[in-house]
């Protein structure tokens, strides 16, 4: 490998770590203030600071089941039905303001590996265009009567779009060093797509509906 190339492995995992920080920073701050409330002993407010603590250290041991697997090497061999995302995808939602609509089908062989960690991907990526919350619809097609591999990942909402920073690192000849954390979740997940034979598209033409979607050859 040429240092070139180590030089922009290296620098899209440092990008992808900070994204990974900044997204557990909140339900770990929640956890700290919930624990910073109960010390204060105010017998009024312990159960809403257990409620807090609670939820906000469900929500990061979520957040960092579902990296593990997007990000990491793991996330390589996610094959099969693919029954097994859906929970880890509901729990990185939250129980907040994006709900999941799932519709998943796989033929006798199952799905190949990758594809799961690039649905994730998929979903990390679409969820960014929900400012104010809606739905988040994973379409999985794959190896149904011999054929290809058809996904896709529809954002519907009040305001969905594709965020403007994320535009350009999904283009073709993004430079790595024009990557930043805010979209460097675009770029990864293209690289994703034509690793498995196939490339990524986005669908804007309809108003505060963003679909990602791939086709992958049989």
């Amino acid at each position: 490998m040429a240092m070139k190339d180590v030089q922009i492995d290296l620098r899209v995992a440092e990008l992808l770590a900070s994204r990974l920080c900044h997204d557990l920073v909140g339900p770990i701050g929640a956890v700290n203030n919930g624990m910073e409330l109960i010390e204060d002993e105010d017998p009024g407010m312990i159960g809403e600071a257990l409620k807090l603590v609670a939820t906000s250290s469900k929500q990061a041991a979520s957040n960092l089941q579902f990296f593990r697997l997007a990000y990491g090497m793991s996330g390589a061999q996610v094959g099969g039905d693919l029954s097994e995302l859906r929970d880890l995808v509901s729990g990185y939602l939250g129980s907040g303001k994006v709900a999941l609509d799932w519709s998943v089908r796989t033929g006798p062989t199952g799905a190949p590996d990758g594809l799961g960690k690039l649905v994730l991907n998929m979903v990390a990526l679409a969820g960014e265009g929900l400012p104010r919350g809606g739905t988040l619809k994973v379409a999985v097609d794959a190896g149904v009567s011999g054929g290809g591999v058809e996904a896709s990942v529809t954002a519907t909402g009040p305001g969905a779009k594709l965020r403007e920073e994320t535009e350009p690192a999904l283009c073709p000849g993004v430079a790595v060093g024009d990557l930043t954390p805010r979209n460097v979740q675009g770029y990864f997940t293209r690289i994703l797509a034509r690793r498995a034979g196939g490339d990524l598209t986005v669908d804007t033409a309809q108003p505060e509906i963003l679909v990602f979607s791939v086709i992958l050859p049989a």
